[in-house]
């Protein structure tokens, strides 16, 4: 039973009258009645009872009406329900992305995709770097913001803005009477920073930063996320860096200052794993046309 006769039953059911409803399907009128007789036949007894000047339903025609309508119905709504899926305006997106990554543009793309697109189910995951590539691998997440370089074999990237890196240091500290720091002013104190493992490359560009400047950083805490490390600045255990972002917020007793030189910057990207699905692909779209 297809549904190009369902529907030509249903034009003639409410017209009752084959000439009009040919004229509305755009069929000739042996055509139609060629598709009636057809679905007559597969039933296996009348839908209509015609003669030349009367058209109507038979009881077997009147049980089909409801139920060739509601078919139509849910045929009508699975076409839509797949054209949306396929243009990522419905179904399920999986974003995965570092705390750092929620001081920045995250919370204001995924703000911003959930208002456009409200019937995708949005699931959000924070965790570190490394932990999102593996997520991503596994396909557990669809699309995740983290930092470069990926060491995962077969991730996809595309870059995002970074954030410079800046001094948080306690405000009762000699050095936060002064506008910008010197690096190699930082010899000798107490500093914090993140172990290697959670990210070897901008670990190993801070390292780099003291050592172009002449000195070794007296590392006297390994401690992660960022927000620990400030925390812990403000608590007087010592110095680090932090993202721009997050010395936008103010904390007691922790300054902020830029270096010089400048503090590397924390690189950002969108990460994920063979084709982005429709839904993804649109997340992907959204936070790459975000401001700068």
């Amino acid at each position: 039973m297809d549904m190009r006769s369902l529907a030509c039953f249903i034009t003639v059911a409410d017209t009752l009258n084959f000439r009009g409803a040919a004229q509305q399907l755009h069929l000739t009128q042996p055509a139609l009645s060629a598709r009636i007789q057809n679905l007559e036949d597969e039933i296996g007894t009348a839908l209509f009872v015609r003669d030349r000047r009367h058209v109507a339903l038979t009881a077997a025609g009147a049980a089909l009406l409801p139920h060739a309508r509601a078919a139509l119905a849910r045929i009508s709504a699975g076409k839509e329900q797949a054209r949306r899926a396929a243009q990522g305006e419905t179904g399920l997106l999986r974003i995965g992305f570092t705390l750092l990554a929620t001081y920045g543009m995250v919370p204001h793309c995924v703000r911003e995709f959930r208002a456009r697109y409200p019937d995708v189910h949005v699931e959000l995951a924070e965790m570190n770097s490394p932990s999102l590539e593996n997520a991503l691998a596994a396909d557990a997440l669809d699309v995740a913001v983290l930092h470069p370089p990926l060491y995962t074999p077969g991730l996809s990237t595309a870059s995002l803005p970074g954030e410079r890196l800046v001094l948080a240091l306690p405000t009762t500290h000699r050095l936060a009477r002064r506008k910008t720091v010197a690096v190699r002013d930082l010899a000798g104190e107490p500093f914090l920073i993140a172990p290697r493992g959670v990210g070897p490359s901008i670990y190993d560009r801070v390292i780099a930063m003291f050592h172009d400047a002449g000195i070794s950083p007296h590392i006297v805490q390994e401690v992660t996320p960022m927000t620990s490390l400030a925390a812990l600045v403000s608590a007087g255990i010592g110095m680090g860096l932090v993202t721009a972002g997050i010395a936008r917020l103010p904390r007691p007793d922790v300054a902020y200052r830029p270096l010089r030189p400048a503090g590397p910057v924390l690189p950002f990207a969108l990460g994920w794993r063979g084709t982005l699905a429709p839904a993804a692909q649109r997340f992907v779209d959204s936070v790459r046309a975000w401001p700068a």
